[in-house]
């Protein structure tokens, strides 16, 4: 069995609490959630996003309160937020570096369980920041960013939401090959993005009763509250049978849904969670749990082998 940590959306910053979340009482929820990764010593966690709320003196918090994790035996994999480039310009490049995300926030690493070498899972981290307003650090990548935004308006014909940005062509492409790769490798795989695709209304505790009952397909960005492209990143999904899961952060209230034998797993977010939210999970050969803590469900998804 493979076991690994997961958090999303700590969003610390020194500011007051507003909208339902509490920023400085961020901060005790990581180390509780960094302490209890310590003492499993799982082999690694994944931060799903925003673990900053912008600024650059609260950017700079979040990386000593990581390195401080990492010294107590926390091994960190970063995927970037909306919220983490809430640098000036001249930082931003940095970013993805910052996290130790590569040099553009898109990287791929695979895991083997130390008791069964045939259960083998291949993590694909997406940047879905990449073409973005907020992310971009010269007018020319604003400009574009600009551009596809207006070129990706919702079926009702309003904007996509501007704290949300897009993955390239390149990047797409990409993508699919790193999932060919996984196949060819005989390896499942698990697809992270901090913008969530997808969930059913059921797992959702802010649509109401009428939602929870019906159940319904929520599609985040036809709703324009995620990656621009989305549909794409779907199409890519479908083609590969090895991908198991797709996780994400970004939505605090969380959500789940079963989609083409893929577990959407929307983690919930730190910022707004009573007491805490992270969950440690279990990859085994036929099944994904989400054993969650604090206000995080839990969550057993059986795949077809």
């Amino acid at each position: 069995m493979i076991r690994f940590g997961a958090i999303a959306d700590v969003q610390y910053a020194d500011r007051d609490d507003a909208i339902g979340r509490s920023y400085r009482a961020s901060i005790g929820k990581f180390l509780e959630a960094a302490g209890a990764f310590a003492a499993e010593k799982v082999p690694f966690v994944l931060q799903l996003g925003d673990a900053t709320d912008g600024g650059l003196k609260n950017y700079l918090a979040v990386q000593e309160l990581l390195d401080v994790s990492e010294k107590a035996g926390v091994v960190w994999r970063h995927t970037l937020g909306n919220h983490d480039w809430g640098v000036p310009d001249e930082r931003k490049k940095s970013v993805p570096a910052d996290f130790n995300a590569g040099d553009d926030g898109y990287y791929d690493f695979t895991v083997v369980d130390p008791d069964d070498a045939a259960n083998r899972w291949r993590f694909v981290v997406l940047n879905g920041n990449e073409i973005s307003e907020y992310a971009a650090s010269t007018d020319a990548e604003r400009a574009e960013a600009k551009r596809l935004r207006e070129a990706s308006r919702l079926p009702n014909g309003d904007l996509p939401a501007s704290w949300n940005g897009a993955v390239s062509d390149a990047r797409l492409r990409w993508l699919d090959e790193r999932l060919a790769e996984a196949e060819k490798n005989g390896e499942k795989a698990i697809v992270c993005s901090h913008f969530p695709l997808y969930a059913q209304s059921g797992s959702l505790d802010k649509r109401g009763a009428a939602a929870k009952l019906l159940n319904l397909d929520i599609y985040f960005t036809s709703l324009g509250v995620s990656t621009w492209n989305g549909p794409a990143i779907l199409e890519i999904l479908d083609r590969h049978s090895c991908v198991k899961a797709f996780f994400a952060g970004h939505l605090h209230e969380g959500g789940y849904g079963v989609r083409k034998n893929v577990a959407h797993v929307t983690f919930r977010g730190v910022v707004e969670a009573k007491p805490n939210a992270f969950a440690f999970v279990e990859l085994r050969s036929d099944r994904i749990i989400v054993d969650g803590r604090g206000d995080q469900p839990s969550y057993e998804h059986r795949f077809d082998v």
